[in-house]
This record gives C-alpha cells, structure tokens and sequence, in this order.
C-alpha cells in the first residue's frame, strides 16, 4: 500500500464540549484503527485542522465523510501528497483550551499544539505536508 497524507481546515458548528470531544476521540480512534488511517486532529477555539495518513482511496473516502458530519462545516483541503511513511503511530487528537484538561489523560491525546513534531525520528526530515502543519499550527496559536 502506498501512504498518502492529507490536511484540511474546518468550522465547528457550535462550540464542542470536553463530553463532545471525548465522544469524538473514541469514535474516530475505533473508526481510524479499523481503516488503517493515523494522524492528528486539532481542535482550537471552534476549529479543526487534521492530518490523515494511510491508503489515498481510504483518507479521500473518510474526508468525505467528515465534510458530510454536521458537527463542522466550510472544510477547506489544504494540502495532499504521497508520503513514504507514518509521523503519528496512532491517530490522535490535540487541544489547547483550559477547559478540556480532563482529556489530556486520554491514551491518544496529543501535546502537539505545546510541543509540534516532538516524535519525529531526527534523522528523518519532516515531510512537506508536517512542515505546513506546523506553520498553521503556529497560526492557530497566534489566535488565542
């Protein structure tokens, strides 16, 4: 199977509560591990930025789904591109509010928003498409 990587930005339609977010994490975690898909969503002040990566056919056909799902709106694909290997194990999801502390306790949280790339492997140099992540990243910080 040949990866492929894809990055997207949308809208939630309301403000997503820690119960949301924790009911979102568990069933995209069980969904993304039956679909062989890992990567990162991000959730900050009201917007999605996610990273999916594995098959093409498979991330196309969830991305579709997910511009389906009425819990956001206006997404807006960024970026895709072939990769020659997985940056995240296991999909994970990153927040940075106060309010969603209790989540940071979850197996598949993620501190990327505090830390970027931190598991990348040194003497491997990040892909195009996790170097634009970081840069949007960066702006998603710049909003708080």
């Amino acid at each position: 199977m040949a990866l492929h990587e894809l990055i997207y930005l949308s809208s939630a339609t309301r403000e997503m509560s820690t119960k949301d977010l924790s009911a979102l994490l568990d069933q995209s975690q069980e969904k993304n591990a039956r679909l062989n898909i890992t990567g990162l969503l991000i959730y900050h002040q009201r917007e999605f930025m996610q990273l999916l990566e594995g098959d093409k056919s498979e991330i196309f056909s969830l991305y579709e789904t997910i511009c389906k799902d009425n819990r956001n709106k206006q997404n807006i694909l960024l970026w895709d591109s072939p990769v020659e290997q997985r940056s995240f194990a296991d999909w994970s999801m990153a927040f940075l509010t106060p309010d969603n502390l209790p989540l940071q306790g979850k197996p598949a949280y993620s501190s990327f928003l505090q830390t970027g790339l931190s598991h990348e492997d040194p003497d491997s140099p990040p892909t195009v498409g996790k170097t634009f992540l970081l840069s949007l990243r960066d702006d998603f910080l710049k909003k708080q």
